[in-house]
């Protein structure tokens, strides 16, 4: 069965409840309406107390954490690797090149471990530069390699030998010289010399190839075989003879152990690089523990290779999680603002000016009739009251009060009683550093060349941001003076008295002072309502901006 292709389906960065349970919501709308591609829920960092207060309640699994949607090697498409062992002859190898127009092989092990590595070019250079014929007193050759590849006979074989081990030359000198440079154990190859085969055999030869397909005599053979010599017939001559023998060592002998490899996570980009910093013109893919996975040749990456994802809840570079710019973004779920992301052909994309994602997504599945289990309906009613503040914002809509009751009909809750839990959870600052606090709900938005960060948080009680307000302001003056911010605003609310939002500002505070018609002392100003952050302050900064 051919493998699904996976499409992320992923929030914004800093994900909130609405970006984590839309992402898990249309992740389940999507797989039981595509059974062609496993859509897979995301977020873009880690969860807060209400969202993970959330999943714990409806018994959903963690969304994947994705820090970057650049391709990786695991969006190739990867074929079953054809693999060597160290045991395989250069000539076995070089049929396989031969045959299969492969350039390079890798060598494994009998558990798939990756050895090394051969190429055509390394085989092609051996052949050329070994002159002389091998030792194989330290790489012996299996002696049914050495048959296959003569195509010969084995005329004695007493001590049933299963390896050729020794010095090994070509008999082709005088009787005398070839006597004299024998040593006990050594190999020799030679032709119908039938007085030289004798002397051979008595000068202590492990074993004789006799080349030219000549025969052998009866009193030759007898003697191998009281000697225990080992005797081949090869219908080759005898150069030809010596240059299969040395076709004949194992891989192991010539292969590489400096193999370029890539991991399923590393990044196309990366492998590029290391692909074009390659002398085998490939790379090979293992595991953790270097079992071979597949191989990447150049031709592999003609392609463009790019993951695919959905956005849900954003659609602004700055918020989308890194690598998005090279993705392939198949559709946008979102009711915020449009934004600056641009794909390079018509996408779907659902927009609506309403109070959260999750509504758009609880009406997609109802309206496709598709079953609507309790804890997904649990999640996403969820969504739509922490995005909403218990549908209480000027962001929510009569659609985003419909799909609640009707969600929480589903999950068999009770909207006031479950909003006040919820409410709960999403307010624990125990444990939690200023940078953390500043950062749980924190959102960058880019007007006319200026960088705008916004955090919004809640509180009951407001002596627990005024504790750490001198922390807070020197994290928010880090922003500003570090990473180019024009002005860092933390929306200070109590949910229960809504009595209007405080605000702690740094860098321009003109821009609130003139958006809000207010004055801001000491860092810190106070606006009498209760304010929806993409709705009414967003609206207002963007104007002051852009006017």
């Amino acid at each position: 069965m051919m493998k699904k292709k996976r499409v992320l389906v992923i929030g914004h960065r800093a994900p909130d409840s609405d970006a984590v349970c839309s992402a898990i919501g249309y992740a389940y709308f999507k797989n039981h309406l595509d059974k062609t591609r496993l859509y897979v829920p995301c977020r873009a960092g880690p969860l807060n107390e209400e969202t993970t207060f959330v999943l714990e309640k409806f018994n959903l699994e963690t969304p994947l954490r994705a820090d970057s949607v650049a391709a990786t090697v695991e969006d190739m498409d990867i074929e079953k690797p054809i693999s060597v062992s160290p045991e395989q002859t250069m000539m076995e190898i070089a049929h396989l090149i031969k045959d299969r127009t492969i350039q390079s092989f890798p060598v494994v092990d009998a558990e798939n471990r990756l050895l090394g590595i051969v190429d055509k070019l390394d085989i092609a250079v051996h052949y050329v530069e070994r002159l002389e014929i091998e030792s194989l007193s330290a790489t012996p050759i299996d002696l049914s390699h050495l048959m296959s590849a003569l195509q010969g006979k084995i005329l004695a074989n007493t001590r049933k030998m299963k390896a050729l081990s020794g010095e090994i030359f070509v008999a082709a000198s005088q009787r005398g010289t070839t006597i004299n440079r024998t040593r006990p154990g050594d190999i020799a190859i030679l032709g119908d010399r039938a007085d030289v085969q004798m002397d051979l055999i008595k000068a202590g030869c492990s074993a004789l190839i006799i080349t030219g397909d000549h025969p052998v005599s009866n009193e030759v053979l007898q003697l191998a075989r009281e000697k225990k010599v080992l005797v081949i017939s090869s219908p080759h001559r005898t150069f030809a003879t010596a240059r299969l023998i040395n076709l004949c060592m194992p891989i192991s002998h010539l292969m590489s152990k400096s193999v370029p490899t890539v991991g399923l996570t590393t990044t196309v980009n990366e492998v590029r690089e290391k692909i074009l910093e390659s002398k085998y013109r490939c790379l090979m893919i293992v595991d953790d523990d270097n079992h071979l996975i597949g191989t990447i040749t150049r031709s592999d990456l003609l392609e463009p290779i790019q993951k695919q994802v959905i956005l849900v809840d954003h659609n602004e570079i700055s918020q989308a999680v890194d690598g998005i710019q090279d993705a392939d973004i198949l559709e946008i779920m979102d009711h915020h603002r449009v934004g600056d992301i641009s794909t390079i052909r018509p996408i779907t994309v659902y927009n609506e000016p309403i109070g959260s994602t999750c509504t758009i997504v609880a009406g997609q599945i109802f309206l496709h009739r598709i079953e609507m289990i309790p804890d997904i309906a649990g999640a996403l009613l969820s969504g739509i009251l922490s995005d909403t503040l218990l549908l209480t914002l000027s962001t929510a809509t009569g659609k985003d009060r419909e799909m609640a009751k009707k969600l929480a009909d589903v999950a068999e809750l009770d909207l006031t009683t479950f909003g006040k839990e919820l409410l709960t959870s999403s307010m624990n600052f125990k444990g939690k550093t200023p940078r953390d606090i500043l950062f749980q709900d924190f959102k960058t938005y880019h007007f006319n060349g200026r960088k705008i960060g916004v955090n919004q948080v809640m509180s009951l009680d407001i002596e627990e941001i005024t504790g750490i307000e001198p922390e807070l302001k020197a994290e928010m003056e880090r922003l500003c003076r570090d990473e180019a911010y024009h002005m860092v605003a933390m929306l200070i609310m109590n949910p229960v008295e809504k009595k209007g939002e405080e605000i702690i500002v740094k860098g321009d505070t003109r821009v609130i002072e003139k958006a809000f018609g207010v004055r801001v002392e000491n860092d810190k100003c106070f606006i009498p309502t209760i304010m929806s952050r993409k709705k009414d302050f967003i609206p207002r900064i963007s104007r002051c901006l852009t006017s």
